[in-house]
Parts: structure tokens; sequence; C-alpha cells
């Protein structure tokens, strides 16, 4: 163990202790807990003090930690107030942070302490969230870690085919990052969904942009309640939360390929956002509900893995006998299903060498405008207005143009960063 001294780092470690302590104990008396300031700063020193002087004096300190908890909780259950479990073990992390102080160990320790601030200030929102929590959506975060964390890892390394496009490891690596995005987002769509079209619009966007736009061109059906506006924008939000994903997707596995994309995708989300931004201070309509399902089940990932597969044999074959040609066919028509699928498909054979990064990039744009234009259908059969459609179809087609315009001058673009990088280089 460490000696006791005078030096700066042991009075700086001690203070840091203290203070870690005075935090937790004023979040618990915040809460009216018998338990505070003082307890949780005396405890933290308690475990600082008896770790520099040897183990058996840290064990002797737990122990009265130990006994102080038995103490309130018999107190507190007398009273009728039942037994103060979370308190219990807060004391006795901070004894323990105290202790890992000593060791000098500065950063795991304010870590430890944020955290419990967390979990502990959060209480309010994490049971409200628990309640509203389905047991499907529960089972799907089940399923998720499962296949994250018990089938990935024994999965075989390396493509299985002579052509080392059938790589079941990164599929599947794949499957559950997409998977665990889509339910994170979908997640933020029943916290925040409800506020409003442009929360609805973008979040269920990210989720599913084909059955958001179906549900949001049914209320602009409804005549004579002036949704049209809203539902037009909540449209073009999820359009624009779509595009934004595949770019996202791009960026993550396949960052090299980014800037082959970025400009085309960029334009494709301005021109989604004018119109937007353009109604920006009208009054914000309520949201109509959106009928999404969890994004993530077995069903749903095995479907996904399956769609990623194909899409990634025929784009390796289409390259192969088209060469980008092929590529950019399979992706219009796979972006026509499931423009994320192509874009981690797109993705994965660019970080795998099997296409260069600007091909990727102009891949991933091909399939975002066929994802733009796959709604059009769902738009002229949900909402039965003409004029409504002309909207969607006009933005639609602005949005075509930019990325065609983006496409164009995208090798000019990635020809000057390239020499003002090489200036700054020198």
């Amino acid at each position: 163990m460490l000696e006791l001294n005078g030096s700066f780092s042991t009075l700086w470690h001690l203070a840091i202790s203290l203070g870690l302590g005075l935090l937790v104990g004023l979040e618990r008396e915040r809460a009216g807990k018998e338990v505070g300031l003082r307890t949780f700063s005396f405890s933290a020193l308690l475990g600082y003090l008896t770790w520099h002087l040897g183990p058996q004096f840290a064990i002797a300190a737990l122990a009265v930690v130990g006994i102080v908890v038995i103490v309130f909780n018999v107190r507190a259950i007398s009273t009728g107030s039942g037994v103060e479990a979370t308190t219990s073990v807060a004391l006795f992390l901070v004894t323990i942070v105290g202790m890992m102080m000593a060791e000098g160990a500065v950063v795991v320790s304010v870590a430890v302490v944020v955290l419990m601030l967390a979990l502990l200030s959060y209480k309010e929102e994490m049971v409200l969230f628990t309640n509203h929590l389905q047991r499907a959506e529960l089972h799907a975060a089940i399923t998720l870690g499962i296949l994250s964390f018990v089938i990935l890892p024994v999965l075989p390394k390396g493509p299985l085919d002579p052509w080392g496009l059938f790589d079941v490891r990164k599929i599947w690596l794949m499957v559950v990052l997409i998977s665990a995005i889509g339910f994170a987002n979908y997640i933020l769509l029943k916290l925040y969904g409800p506020k409003g079209i442009n929360y609805t619009g973008f979040l269920g966007g990210l989720v599913n942009s084909t059955a958001t736009v179906a549900e949001l061109s049914q209320s602009a059906r409804a005549d004579g309640l002036g949704l049209d506006d809203a539902a037009f924008r909540g449209i073009l939000w999820a359009k624009t939360a779509a595009f934004l994903r595949n770019g996202v997707i791009l960026a993550i596995f396949a960052p090299a390929a980014l800037p082959a994309g970025i400009v085309p995708i960029g334009l494709m989300l301005i021109a989604n956002l004018l119109p937007v931004l353009r109604r920006s201070r009208s009054k914000e309509e309520s949201a109509p509900a959106i009928n999404l399902r969890s994004p993530f089940s077995l069903k749903s990932a095995l479907t996904f893995g399956w769609m990623f597969a194909v899409i990634t044999v025929l784009g390796g074959i289409a390259g192969q006998l088209l060469g980008d040609l092929g590529l950019y066919v399979v992706s219009f028509f796979g972006g026509l299903v499931s423009s994320s699928s192509t874009a981690a498909t797109a993705a994965h054979l660019a970080s795998s060498g099997h296409i260069t990064p600007m091909v990727a990039g102009t891949a991933v744009v091909i399939s975002s405008i066929a994802s733009a234009l796959v709604v059009l259908p769902l738009v002229w059969k949900g909402s039965g207005s003409p004029q409504f459609v002309r909207r969607v179809v006009g933005n639609t087609i602005l949005a075509i143009v930019a990325a065609a315009v983006g496409v164009a001058v995208n090798p000019y673009i990635l020809a000057q960063y390239k020499v003002v990088e090489a200036l700054v280089m020198k």
C-alpha cells in the first residue's frame, strides 16, 4: 500500500475523494434520504485513509459501513419507509471509490461517481420508461444481446467463397450494428415522437422511412383539418433522415468512401430541408401516430442479413461481369427494397477492397435516389390528393437533380481538396 505523506498528490487525491462523496451525498440529500452529505463524505474519506493503512483496515472500514447500513435500514423499516437498498449500495460504492482514489485511479473513480449520479438522479425517467416498455421490446433487446455477444464471437472469420464475397462474420456484424442503430432510433421515437410532426417524421424515417411516409400520407387524406402542410413536412423529414442514415452508414463502415458521397447526399439533404426550414416558424401541429413495430427481432435480423448477403453477392457478380455499371444497377433495385441494406453492402464491398471508395459513394447515392422514388406510390395511395402528390413529386425531382449535380461536380471538388491537402502537408 502507498504511504501517507504530505505531498501535493496525496492531498489532491484526498480532496477529490471528499468532493466525490459530497456529490453523491448531495444527490441523496436532495432526494430526502436520511443518509446524506456528511455520511457519504465520511465514507469516501474512510475508504481513502484505510486503504493507505492496509488491507485489514480497509476490510474493517467496509464492516463499519455495513453496520451503518443495517442501522439506518432498521430505522427506515420501523418508520414504514421500507428498505433503502439503493442508498445502501451507493454508500458501499462511495467507500470503494475512496479506496480506488488511494490507488491513484482518478479517472475510473470520477467515472464511477458520474454514472452513479446519473442512475440516481434519473430515477423517475427510468421508471417511466420501464412502465412504457413492452414485453416484445424487452425480448428484442435480449435477442440483440444474444446475437451480439453469444453468436457473433463464434462465427468463422474470413470469406467462405473463393471470391471473398460471402463473409459470414462480417455479414452478421453488419446485421447487429444496423439493427442496434434501428432499435436505438425506435426507442427515441417512442420517447420524443409524439411531440410534433418534425420529431415523428425524422425519428420515424430513421427507423423505417417507407412506413413513416405511408402513415403521414394517410393524415393528408383528412379533409378540412389542415394537415396537408404538416404531412408534407413530416415526409420531407422522413426522407431527410433516410438520406442521413445512409451517409452515416457509409461513414461508419467505409470512411474512405465518404468523400465520394458527401456532396451528392449533402445536396439531397439541402433540397429536402429548404421547404421545411422555410415553414419552421409556423404553428406545430400534433403529430399523427406512427404505427411502427420494434425494428429488431430475430425475423427482421435474418431478413436484413439475407438481403445484405444477396445484394453483396449480386453486386460482386455484377461488378465482375459489367463493371461499375452492374453494381449501380444492383444498387438502384436494392434501394427500392432497402436503401440501408444497399448502403451497408456498398460500404462492405469498399472496405474489403472489391470496389473503389468512389464507386461505393456513388452506389449509396443511387440507392438513396431509389428510396426517394419508391415512396411516391405510397404517397399517391395514402393521400389520394393529386395536389399533395404533385408537391411530393416536385420535391423528389429537386432532390434527384441535386444528387445529379453533386455527382457531376464531386470529382472537381475532390481534386481541389487533394490540392489543398497537398499544400497543407507541405
